[in-house]
């Protein structure tokens, strides 16, 4: 028999009770009548993984609201909340819970001149906004221990700025580190097992190499024709065979992002060429693979890299252009792109990463300036049903839940789309216009809330 749970937006509000109303709730009398309770009555108050037993008083007010005492509030970690929140009340249980409490978890630094997460800033801030529409606490917190202590030390928002608290466990958590590092290390996989072990999920739980990529879409036949070949940087006999056999090569780092650090390497007569993203204007000649080969095994040392076909991709005034897709899951569970644009490169620029001087255009305005207008309404369905087909073959293959991917698809010179990467960290730099908030924030929230599963049984 399905549990009846009631769902409702109140302000909470904290008081200074008298000692013998410290363990009270005071609930306002329109609250009180729908959720047929009783005067004295006991219920439990939950927010996050904390708890407290209270008796029940109705109150008269203009609008929906309870109130606790403060004592309370401080024994949940609960925040002044300024605005109505979503709260769900489990009659069989006699359970209140408030929330859901939706947070990001984050290694980005805290910038001291200003006091914001930097490039993250506008994001959280939209995130924040959004979820106090929708009556969601929302707040940012940094990797730690939380399972005894029952509590996080978090960033609550207060007055456009970051107040520095403990707050309640979060009951969904968007995992935006951006260190690799930080995500391999004991502390981040005993973070991990202790969500897992609280019922609390958390997306987008790593990284992504190229290397791992590559071989996930390689198993799947209609994806093939789409994929550059693409080998490992290891032996120098298969960096050979792989370069004498494509020509023009791409050499670019497993784990990494933004454009950085990648080469481009390309046959000629006198030998071969090699230009770096990070600089347009040096070229360096090496006349054997042997010479080539050991100064990038050199360079690279110990970190992973994979040696990939170059695409002959189409070019505009000189400008390489490729396309960059956000997907985001909805709150059934399926994937919806909720971005799609153009980069164009630097002219001369091997790559066309905004990080690395390129601009950003709609990518349907785009595509309908450089190609009739049947060709473009073609290519943009290509390229959208290539990045679900992409996302859906990637998720196949991993265990742990991903809500929102970055994937970049480029047009050759015969308009042929490739798969070019798959990033499960998509920059959240401030990029475009809109109204207010940008689709993905509104994508994420709801698929947040997808996750929650307030009041049912299986919760703490």
């Amino acid at each position: 028999m399905t549990m009846k749970v009631l769902y409702d937006k109140v302000m909470i509000t904290f008081k200074g009770f008298d000692p013998e109303k410290t363990h009270v709730i005071q609930i306002e009398q329109s609250l009180f009548a729908r959720w047929d309770v009783t005067i004295n009555e006991r219920i439990t108050l939950i927010a996050g993984s904390n708890q407290a037993s209270l008796l029940v008083r109705p109150f008269s007010a203009k609008k929906p609201m309870i109130q606790i005492s403060r004592h309370i509030s401080h024994q949940l970690s609960l925040p002044i909340l300024p605005f109505p929140v979503q709260i769900t009340y489990n009659k069989e249980k006699r359970e209140l819970r408030i929330g859901p409490f939706l947070s990001v978890l984050t290694d980005h630094p805290i910038e001291k001149m200003n006091g914001t997460f930097g490039t993250m800033e506008t994001f959280l801030q939209e995130m924040k906004t959004l979820c106090e529409q929708k009556g969601f606490p929302f707040y940012v917190h940094k990797l730690q221990a939380a399972k005894d202590a029952g509590h996080v030390e978090g960033y609550w928002n207060v007055n456009e700025g970051w107040e520095h608290r403990s707050l309640p466990l979060p009951d969904v958590v968007y995992n935006r580190i951006h260190s690799r590092a930080q995500e391999k290390s004991a502390a981040f996989q005993d973070y991990l097992n202790e969500l897992h072990a609280l019922n609390i999920p958390i997306f987008n739980g790593g990284f992504l190499s190229k290397k791992e990529v590559h071989e996930i879409l390689a198993d799947k036949e209609e994806l093939l024709p789409f994929l550059p070949d693409t080998i490992p940087l290891n032996k120098e006999e298969d960096f050979s065979a792989f370069i004498e056999k494509h020509h023009v090569v791409y050499v670019k780092p497993s784990f990494g992002s933004q454009g950085k650090n990648i080469c481009k390497l390309t046959e000629t007569a006198e030998g071969w060429v090699l230009e770096h993203s990070k600089d347009i204007k040096d070229t360096y000649l090496f006349a054997t693979v042997t010479e080539l080969f050991a100064v990038l095994k050199r360079t690279i040392k110990h970190r992973s890299f994979i040696v990939q076909k170059g695409i002959p991709l189409l070019e505009f005034d000189h400008k390489k252009i490729d396309f960059r897709i956000l997907l985001n899951k909805s709150k059934n569970q399926s994937w919806k792109i909720t971005s799609l644009v153009a980069r164009i490169g630097n002219a001369g620029h091997i790559v066309s990463n905004l990080s690395r001087g390129g601009e950003m255009k709609n990518a349907a305005d785009f595509l309908k300036s450089a190609f009739t207008e049947n060709e473009a309404l073609t290519l943009y369905k290509e390229i959208s049903k290539l990045a679900l087909q992409t996302a859906n073959c990637v998720i196949e293959q991993r265990a742990d839940l991903f809500g929102e991917l970055g994937i970049d698809i480029a047009l050759d010179t015969n308009k042929q789309p490739w798969i070019i990467e798959v990033n499960s960290k998509p920059s959240k730099a401030f990029q475009g216009s809109y109204e207010k908030f940008r689709p993905s924030v509104k994508s994420i929230i709801e698929y947040m809330h997808s996750l929650y599963d307030g009041g049912k049984p299986t919760r703490p």
